[in-house]
């Protein structure tokens, strides 16, 4: 995607330099209190330079449709309460409303944006309010909406979270939630999370419909650069990749390990036909899968996938003697077909009545489509939990599981420090789907910038994801 930011660098650093001149008092002012080197909490340098630019574009040379493209765990979602926070002090916004494109993003930011206790507001946590402005963090607790629920919490509510679907007009209750924000409200901040979902036609079209409310609107993303080769239709004017990220010490640093290719050959078997396939002779099979042209009706072998597992769970007890008991370590296991993902946990069903693995099959957790919604166990309390709930838990000391088996699911917005092992048991064509899941195990652990922490990715070189490693 363009950099549209590139003509604007020069003026822009010598506007750092000159102490932000010609922006609005109570925009210094809050640039001022960001900054301050004295602050309990330091936003990270990017974090800041992303802030930065959008006062820079929205004040100084008056963009308003902007997008970040920054990394997995790069902490977008305090830019975004950085930026709700600016507007509010400095331009008096009162309405803004935070898009997601799906269930698992919208839980991720309802833990920052929806809170019972002031402190556990991202406003009060990073401190993102001069002493003067703290008093706006009352108004700002947003409203999820869910479905089936009244919008009158659009009216009550600061901030309003919801889904896009919850705003299409094939829905009735999209239908009128949009009437409302469009007739019942003043003018909107729109921050659109996961922006590369943007382009899909209902998304434009409830933005544009939007569009004529919307002052100030955001676009943030790690991949904004789609497999269709479309992008969003917001400015690009900042790119922190993974290269920054590692050498800031943000992000995790990724440990390929692979089998000797002579050693564990990668054969797959079809469930229908039951013909016999090297992975390397289903390249097209892989594509067609991707793009949903076709169900993927091929299955590793057991003797291949139990090898890789072995090698899985090597390096997963190599990453739980490095946390030291100071959190809980997750092996996240990815498979391409819901046939596959069963096998998978099959396998460890069987090593537990064996004591092959050494593993308890109640530590494995199965997730796809159709799973999803299934009661996989049960909390302290005795209340049910399904598999999908369970997903967003791991990593706390807590949840019964170590293991995460994910058929198609556990992308974009799924935020488990804790993901120390990735065990790739499928081929990823496209490299938005390669970065994504490989992004779910970058965020670090622990929030220090000494303490270095890896990434273990344990695939078969015959997949050929060189590419991926390059990035």
């Amino acid at each position: 995607m363009k950099d549209s930011f590139l003509e604007h660098e020069e003026k822009f650093n010598l506007w750092k330099e000159e102490q932000f001149p010609n922006v609005k008092e109570e925009t210094r002012n809050f640039i001022e209190h960001l900054i301050d080197p004295k602050r309990d909490i330091l936003l990270w340098k990017h974090q800041i330079e992303g802030v930065l630019r959008v006062i820079y574009s929205y004040e100084i040379i008056g963009k308003n449709n902007l997008l970040l493209n920054i990394v997995t765990g790069g902490g977008k979602t305090v830019i975004i309460g950085a930026c709700v926070a600016w507007l509010k002090y400095a331009h008096q916004q009162d309405k803004f409303l935070i898009i997601v494109p799906n269930i698992i993003v919208r839980d991720r930011l309802e833990k920052d944006f929806v809170v019972t206790k002031l402190e556990d507001s991202v406003f009060k946590k990073f401190d993102l309010f001069p002493k003067d402005g703290e008093h706006f963090i009352n108004e700002l607790n947003a409203h999820v909406l869910e479905s089936g629920s009244g919008p009158q919490g659009i009216l009550d509510s600061g901030i309003v979270l919801g889904n896009i679907q919850q705003f299409y007009d094939s829905h009735i209750s999209g239908k009128r939630n949009l009437h409302w924000l469009m007739t019942k409200v003043g003018d909107l901040a729109v921050f659109n999370d996961e922006a590369h979902n943007t382009p899909a036609r209902e998304y434009t079209t409830v933005l544009k419909i939007l569009s004529h409310k919307t002052k100030f609107r955001l676009d943030t993303t790690a991949t904004p650069d789609r497999a269709d080769g479309q992008t969003p239709d917001s400015e690009m004017i900042q790119f922190y990749g993974i290269a920054n990220a590692l050498d800031d010490g943000i992000i995790k640093s990724v440990v390929v390990y692979q089998p000797d290719a002579k050693i564990i050959e990668l054969t797959y078997t079809n469930k229908i036909t039951g013909e016999k396939k090297k992975v390397t002779e289903l390249d097209k099979e892989f594509r067609e899968a991707e793009a949903n042209v076709k169900p993927f009706q091929w299955i590793i072998d057991e003797e291949p996938m139990k090898k890789q597992i072995a090698i899985a769970l090597q390096r997963f007890d190599e990453q739980k003697r490095r946390a030291k008991e100071r959190y809980k370590p997750i092996l996240f296991i990815v498979t391409m077909g819901i046939e596959e993902g069963k096998r998978v946990k099959d396998i460890f069903n069987k090593s537990a009545e064996t004591g092959g693995f050494g593993f308890s099959k109640d530590k494995v957790l199965l997730i796809t489509e159709d799973t999803a919604e299934n009661i996989v166990t049960y909390d302290s309390m005795g209340n049910p939990v399904t598999a999908r709930d369970a997903a967003t838990q791991l990593g706390k000391i807590d949840s019964p599981f170590e293991i995460v088996i994910s058929v198609m699911m556990l992308r974009e917005g799924w935020d488990v420090p804790e993901v120390s092992v990735i065990l790739l048991l499928r081929k990823f064509c496209s490299e938005v789907y390669g970065q994504q899941v490989i992004g779910r195990g970058l965020r670090k652990i622990i929030r220090n910038e000494d303490e270095r922490e890896i990434l273990a990715v344990v695939e078969h070189p015959k997949l050929q994801h060189d590419w991926l490693w390059r990035k």
